[in-house]
């Protein structure tokens, strides 16, 4: 991975057919992207990373990420050694638990997070390695689950999701990667810090864990429509526990508890409205490509090894196209992409 990858993720709530999805993923690997991601919002991001394979090459794929609770994990060992298949062995399984708001909606009880996701990379390896003993733990239980068809990688890399301390250790001891998202360089980069000091200790080389950061960017020559845009990214994740901490010391006007109150009322607008704009200056990126280039490269320079580019509307539009034009590495490759 050289010094100025990055990667692109691709949000299954910008509603873009699976088509267009794969025409994206074929324009960022022209243009140079190390790696291309699906972000899961309310579709099913494994599925989505079906055109992807199909469209490309070479990029490395994967989800980023994916709800585990939303899954047996036998299921998604299977579906993970389907995409590494398709994909000549470039798939990546970026793995989250969601959040109690989401999962509720979804019908699916309150767990204890670490203890379920622990076990449930266990089973996925234990599936992709074909352990004859399968999985015995308080949480899953399986036997041996044959496949169709050897996998291409029977360790296919596995990162998690992850933004406070404990899963930082847990994604520390037991992944091939973690995935940070909603933080200022700053706080990637303790993160980062957090996981290669949290390697070392379990005995692993801090450096086989990649620390990847999601960068949720809101380009537009326009500043002020950027900077409102970029206010409107926080209520897509206000409700999340984990965000207090991450978002705590912008929030000394009290107004997030406001943010949340608004967006359980419904009133998305209203929400927004109430968003300190020092709370999304802090995680989003907005403005102009040089503004946001040199927002990835502090990034950079805070530990992360994998910037993975996030495009959010401003205006209505998601601005894939003109990212991926604006921050590909090969100036020779014209993204062209109809009918988006």
């Amino acid at each position: 991975m050289t010094e100025s990858a990055l990667g692109l993720s691709i949000a299954s709530h910008s509603g873009l057919p699976p088509a267009s999805i794969g025409a994206l993923a074929a324009a960022a690997e022209r243009a140079g992207f190390a790696a291309v991601a699906v972000a899961e919002g309310h579709g099913d991001a494994l599925s989505l990373c079906h055109p992807v394979a199909a469209a490309t090459r070479r990029v490395r794929i994967g989800t980023a990420i994916a709800n585990a609770a939303l899954r047996p994990p036998v299921l998604t060992a299977k579906t993970a050694a389907q995409l590494d298949q398709a994909s000549g062995g470039r798939f990546t399984l970026g793995l989250g638990v969601g959040n109690p708001v989401m999962n509720g909606r979804f019908g699916i009880e309150p767990f204890p997070p670490l203890a379920m996701i622990e076990e449930y990379v266990a089973v996925v390896r234990a599936v992709l390695a074909g352990e004859a003993a399968g999985h015995a733990g308080r949480v899953y239980r399986t036997g041996m689950v044959p496949l169709d068809s050897p996998p291409v990688r029977p360790d296919l890399p596995i990162y998690l999701g992850a933004l406070g301390p404990r899963m930082l250790g847990l994604a520390a001891r037991i992944a091939d990667g973690v995935i940070l998202n909603l933080m200022a360089p700053a706080q990637a980069g303790q993160a980062a810090g957090a996981v290669r000091a949290a390697a070392a200790a379990a005995g692993r080389d801090p450096a086989s864990v990649e620390v990847v950061c999601v960068v949720h960017c809101c380009l537009s020559g326009d500043a002020g429509a950027a900077a409102a845009a970029a206010r409107d990214v926080v209520p897509r994740y206000v409700l999340h526990p984990a965000v207090a901490p991450l978002f705590g010391p912008q929030d000394a006007g009290g107004d997030l508890p406001a943010v949340r109150e608004r967006l359980l009322a419904g009133d998305r607008a209203g929400a927004t409205a109430r968003v300190p704009q020092p709370v999304a200056d802090a995680f989003v990126a907005h403005g102009d490509a040089e503004t946001c280039r040199s927002r990835l490269a502090d990034y950079r320079a805070a530990g992360v090894d994998l910037p993975v580019l996030f495009p959010m509307p401003v205006g209505g539009d998601w601005g894939y196209q003109a990212a991926i034009a604006a921050f590909g590495t090969d100036e020779e490759a014209t993204p062209s992409v109809k009918n988006l």
